[in-house]
């Protein structure tokens, strides 16, 4: 993968994160236009070769994220994204970036987890006293922005590759 191609898809993806932040939707034209370039990509550029193998891993997140969409963990928007997003990578860089998608997400779900912890501490506590599970698990669960970590992961990706 050339750096301008890591740079530009690095700009789109703050971009994205920015108006996920925001909004907490991500439109549906920013993995319209990611499957665009990845068309481009595959017939103009030779660090791109096509094979059906390069489907792999966007169905696997395809139908994972709507999994976890349907549990109410991530969103619909976020998985399109990581789905498209694949698209862009070359084959040989995906597991990679799967490598560093489970590292942020591991990350960044502790931290918002911590957080949440000791933002709310005395009602958790006493949910989980009271034996209030139902409540406990409200209070607990929390929706996140998924495409700062996934900029985060591109961003390791990024530092695996060049420094």
């Amino acid at each position: 993968m050339s750096p301008w191609i890591y740079s530009l898809i690095l700009f789109e993806l703050a971009i994205i994160s920015f108006i996920d932040i925001k909004t907490k939707k991500i439109s549906n034209l920013w993995s319209f236009a990611q499957v665009a370039a990845a068309i481009l990509f595959y017939f103009s550029m030779d660090s791109y070769q096509w094979s059906w193998t390069v489907l792999i891993y966007p169905i696997i997140w395809f139908v994972v994220g709507f999994g976890l969409f349907l549990l109410g963990i991530m969103g619909a928007g976020d998985s399109k994204l990581i789905t498209s997003l694949y698209l862009l990578i070359p084959l040989s860089l995906h597991h990679v970036m799967l490598e560093k998608i489970v590292i942020s997400t591991i990350v960044i779900g502790f931290m918002n987890f911590c957080l949440k912890i000791t933002k709310d501490f005395k009602s958790i506590k006493a949910y989980a006293l009271s034996a209030y599970w139902q409540g406990l698990w409200k209070k607990m669960k929390s929706s996140f922005s998924f495409a700062p970590v996934i900029m985060m992961a591109w961003i390791l990706l990024g530092v695996q590759l060049w420094f």
